[in-house]
């Protein structure tokens, strides 16, 4: 059962304090309870050994536009950057875990009254409770959000990829990546912090070969920090976004490996999200809002080629929003063409859905799924594409992406720290994984909306030459389509390890915003420019400078920052 906090608005603050406290004293109380286990991990004591890394980062910013003002308001100011932080790997036996929390001091010459520490923390952890059955993940991360999108943003969110430096330099991993180049440092009021964090607990069963099983339940919770008053272009407005708890609960059967011929799923899903405190009357039955979905589907092999599918399923939502969606059952029927072992293609008619599915395997190195479904039930009803391309050459890897789903700022930020699977469940990063802002410039809000996001990239490394380029669409809109919001964009980074021990970088990036019923467009230009130094495999420094410009629909928005940013930083 969920239930409506009955704290009032003005006690977040403590439970900040709180959630603080804890994680501080885990983190901490796990560095200090196991340096037996890190050092053996150092030492090539074996993959089930435990690696704890601390590390530090002290960095000097100038900027010449500390709170990304128009030109005839501009201030500078000079930040002390302090970051200690810890990382913590274990990999293999029952457990598998990844944590990493940095605690950003920032201290300001000019403006001492905004001198604040931001948390940052990103962890997952999977562990095996009983025999092959019973599992249970955990997770969390705090990071800094932009609370209004009509406020200025200290750094587009869509191009953080630029702060992240894979140099090619000799060293411990990750030395260089998350180096400061972009840092959220800007005094802008129109910042907070999210807490997500979650729990799974789920359990897997072979029935004599007949059916597999998983049953899984999540429960997923998202806290914002103190959002009482936001600076905007207009001037302070308040602005509440719902901490929000969600409970899921998911059962998939599946033919076993007895069957040959025949294979069938039957899945079950129910989600239910409840909002606290809610006050924006845009929402509904008191900020709950339900899923319940069955799905069965059956394939019948007639052939090495052939394949007979049948599929039915019923669905029954209640989402702020999307009322008129109609709720009910479905039906279609359909083949599957398997020419060979590549390439797969599927199609699926009936009266309320309609289903079109290619996957092309040709080698371990590409793969390629394509989904097209016209359903006339569920929330997400229409026609819905989605897909993925991956492509892994000899010196480049290739990605494309693009999604079509219903959903909120409470679920996207309590769902960024983890992928998706093929089966839907939740999988953690992978170790190089980095967490992705959701929100972008849409700032917060309690809406839900249909979101649409494409997103296309190549990395290429080859010897001392790295190059990596990224982009971007994404449009939110509600179910009767009267607010319609956009962003778009394009970056690239070139990296060039020109010496043993010292690499140049250069990159750039756009990202356009067009904010709908805000009336408000945004054109964002950054670019950066820098050297690195690996001075001994655990420490390093860097120079960098960036320029940071808005061309927006109003003058009040657009503003222009140079930035210099001088940084070292340690491993231990």
């Amino acid at each position: 059962m969920q239930r409506t906090s009955n704290h009032p608005y003005g006690q977040k603050p403590a439970c900040k304090l709180i959630v603080r406290g804890a994680v501080l004293s885990v983190v901490f109380g796990v560095s200090f309870c196991m340096p037996g286990q890190a050092q053996q991990s150092r030492d090539g004591g074996g993959s089930n050994a435990w690696q704890i890394t601390p590390r530090i980062s002290v960095g000097a910013i100038y900027s010449d536009n500390i709170k990304l003002a128009p030109a005839n308001a501009a201030e500078d100011d000079l930040v002390l950057d302090v970051e200690p932080g810890i990382s913590i790997r274990k990999r293999g036996g029952r457990l598998d875990l990844r944590l990493d929390y940095t605690a950003q001091g920032l201290l300001y010459a000019n403006h001492s009254d905004a001198n604040t520490v931001n948390h940052q923390l990103q962890g997952f952890g999977s562990a095996e409770i009983f025999q092959k059955h019973f599992f249970l993940d955990a997770y969390s991360a705090i990071s800094q959000v932009s609370a209004t999108s009509s406020g200025r943003t200290g750094s587009p969110a869509s191009l953080a990829f630029l702060s992240n430096l894979d140099l090619g330099l000799p060293g411990v991993p990750g030395l260089f990546q998350s180096f400061g180049t972009s840092d959220e440092i800007a005094l802008t009021d129109n910042q907070t912090t999210g807490y997500r964090y979650g729990i799974s607990p789920y359990w897997r069963q072979d029935i004599g070969g007949w059916v597999e099983g998983l049953l899984r339940y999540r429960y997923d919770g998202v806290r914002y920090g103190d959002q009482n008053k936001v600076t905007t272009t207009q001037g302070e407005q308040q602005t509440v976004n719902a901490d929000s708890q969600v409970n899921t609960l998911t059962l998939d059967l599946n033919s076993g490996r007895r069957f040959n011929i025949l294979n069938w799923n039957i899945g079950y899903f129910y989600q239910r999200q409840q909002l606290d405190n809610v006050t924006d009357s845009n929402v509904t039955a008191n900020g709950e809002d339900r899923r319940e979905r069955l799905d069965a589907r059956i394939t019948y092999r007639l052939s090495q080629y052939w394949a007979l599918l049948a599929n039915a399923g019923y669905e029954d939502s209640q989402v702020t929003g999307f009322e008129n969606a109609r709720d009910g059952s479905y039906w279609g029927l359909g083949a599957i063409w398997t020419p060979n072992r590549f390439l797969e293609v599927g199609g699926l008619y009936g009266p309320d859905v309609n289903l079109i599915a290619l996957r092309w395997n040709p080698s371990t190195r590409t793969s390629l799924d394509v989904r097209r479904r016209d359903r006339n039930v569920g929330v997400e009803s229409g026609v819905h594409w989605q897909g993925t391309f991956k492509h892994q050459a000899r010196a480049s890897t290739w990605s494309v992406t693009y999604l079509d789903e219903v959903t909120n700022e409470q679920q996207l930020l309590g769902s960024s720290l983890l992928a998706v699977g093929a089966d839907g469940q939740p999988l953690a990063l992978e170790e190089q994984g980095q967490s992705i802002s959701a929100e972008g410039p849409f700032g917060l809000t309690n809406r839900n909306f249909r979101r649409k996001r494409l997103d296309a990239g190549v990395v290429y490394r080859r010897g001392p030459t790295g190059i990596s380029v990224n982009a971007f669409s994404e449009e939110r809109q509600t179910q009767d389509a009267k607010s319609i919001e956009s962003t778009y964009g394009a970056g690239a980074l070139w990296t060039w390890r020109f010496a043993p021990q010292v690499a140049s970088f250069i990159g750039g990036g756009w990202e356009h915003d067009d904010l709908g019923e805000e009336a408000q467009r945004n054109d964002y230009w950054v670019s950066i420019v820098g050297l690195a130094q690996a001075f001994t495999p655990n420490f390093g420094g860097l120079i960098s400078y960036r320029y940071y410009q808005n061309d927006a629909g109003s003058a009040e928005q657009e503003f222009r920052e140079n930035r210099l940013n001088v940084r070292f930083n340690m491993k231990f």
